[in-house]
């Protein structure tokens, strides 16, 4: 084996070469999933209110994802971030899975993102090859995070902020340095093959010079704190989703889950619009050109739609809802603040992604590579303040968090967060089955009521204000 001294020239070339053929093929297979899902798409446009199967399509989704193979269960973005985190291989069965079905929900009407099929596949495929070539177990690891890296990067087509996506949202606080240069490589070698097989991204060069004043960065604050709150309510919303559709799983069986979920998504989908259903590109672009939204609260139904689709077993990534609902946000505040509508939705893509991903640096970067320099300063203080305002709350439950939250030197140091501890019963983030509903109304409202610290800092601060 070559040497693996990380400051050593044949460990670069050996990098160079494995990074290079990763996203040669992550980036053919990209290619080929987002030329079957614009097809599938578009044959599906042709048919009026094509939504109306969801509750049997979903409930066909979720059969076919936990009967058939059931040691794959791979399928999510998230779960793609448990297996590297915790040094395991992501399957190949999970990868062919995600491929098919993720197609087969968005194309029903289910909302999903094409982030998670291509993440899986590209970890799925680099997992492979590195144990055909009979890699160390670090080495494999190193091989899924330019899998993973390669893949957001191929089908997004942001071939830095995209590689650097995949190391900064394993763990919140710590960057994999020593894999950034593959995973870089494999970005940018996927982004020009998926390019080169034709495929169109999302690309909107935002046509404004704003003079600076402290008006203009005083709106951008602000936006950057309501960026954050709508990320905490796209949180919680899929949270409590979750809960949910397991205590009906639980109760009355996956049959009856599907079916009360797609009849909620059916609903939205008649009596708002099909906008918020599928895929939802035209809901991300029409913000960005400065269109009018169909409705203000947009970005609440697209959360809904989000939340139920995924908690009823439908297959699909999350971050394209993600700049849908940053998009539609922006787009509703920018009358509020009387700033330009389609900054104000750039703005709100990436700040909204920054604030459920915990993914600041990467959000960034991905508006210069989306809409051009020009927003690079107000990008990243949006996004900054959104990174900021979640905390330590995130949307992939498994993602590592830790770092300094600021907090008063008296107070004890916080753990490295890995989840919330779950007791045998609760595999996998599932409720144990003598769990009531009631239970889990009380756990959640705790959530949102503040601790016994909290509250006897208060009083002292309460008191010494008094005194004065």
């Amino acid at each position: 084996m070559f040497n693996d001294s990380a400051h050593s020239f044949v460990n670069i070339v050996k990098w160079l070469l494995l990074a290079t053929g990763v996203g040669i093929i992550v980036g053919g297979l990209d290619a080929a999933f987002l030329k079957l899902l614009d097809a599938a798409i578009g044959a599906r446009n042709g048919v009026p209110c094509f939504y109306i199967a969801l509750p049997f399509a979903l409930y066909m989704v979720a059969l076919l994802s936990r009967k058939v193979a059931k040691a794959h269960k791979d399928y999510s973005t998230d779960a793609v971030i448990k297996r590297i985190n915790g040094h395991r291989p992501v399957s190949m069965g999970s990868a062919v899975k995600t491929f098919v079905l993720s197609i087969v929900t968005m194309t029903v009407g289910g909302s999903a993102g094409k982030e998670a099929p291509c993440a899986d596949v590209g970890a799925g495929v680099s997992a492979f090859l590195a144990r055909v070539i009979h890699m160390s177990p670090q080495d494999q690891r190193k091989m899924m995070i330019c899998g993973v890296s390669a893949g957001f990067a191929g089908v997004f087509g942001v071939p830095v902020s995209g590689a650097l996506f995949g190391l900064e949202v394993l763990w919140v606080g710590h960057i994999f340095y020593e894999v950034m240069f593959p995973a870089l490589v494999a970005g940018i070698t996927a982004y020009g093959v998926t390019s080169a097989l034709g495929v169109n991204y999302l690309y909107h060069p935002i046509a404004f010079s704003p003079v600076f004043s402290e008006l203009f960065f005083l709106k951008v604050i602000i936006a950057g704190l309501f960026f954050g709150l709508i990320s905490i309510l796209f949180i919680e919303i899929s949270k409590l989703a979750r809960v949910v559709f397991r205590l009906v799983t639980l109760r009355r069986g996956m049959f009856w889950t599907c079916m009360l979920g797609g009849l909620l998504l059916v609903l939205i989908g008649y009596f708002t619009s099909p906008l918020y259903l599928g895929l939802g590109m035209a809901g991300i672009e029409g913000p960005l050109s400065g269109a009018a939204l169909q409705s203000p609260f947009g970005f609440l139904y697209k959360m809904i739609t989000t939340s139920v689709t995924l908690a009823v077993g439908g297959i699909g990534g999350i971050v394209t809802p993600i700049f849908f609902v940053g998009a539609q946000a922006g787009a509703m505040l920018s009358a509020f603040l009387q700033v330009d509508s389609a900054t104000l939705a750039a703005l709100g893509l990436v700040a909204v992604l920054a604030g459920t991903a915990n993914t600041p640096i990467s959000a960034s970067i991905m508006a210069i590579e989306l809409f051009g320099a020009a927003i690079a300063p107000y990008a990243t203080v949006a996004c900054v303040i959104s990174f900021l305002i979640t905390g330590r709350q995130s949307i992939f439950p498994h993602q590592r968090i830790s770092w300094d939250s600021g907090k008063l030197p008296q107070e004890p140091a916080l753990k490295t967060y890995q989840g919330p501890r779950r007791r045998s019963s609760d595999r996998a983030g599932q409720l144990p089955s003598h769990t009531s509903a009631a239970s889990q109304v009380r756990h959640r409202l705790k959530r949102f009521l503040p601790g016994q610290n909290q509250r006897n800092a208060f009083i002292k601060r309460a008191r010494t204000f008094l005194k004065k």
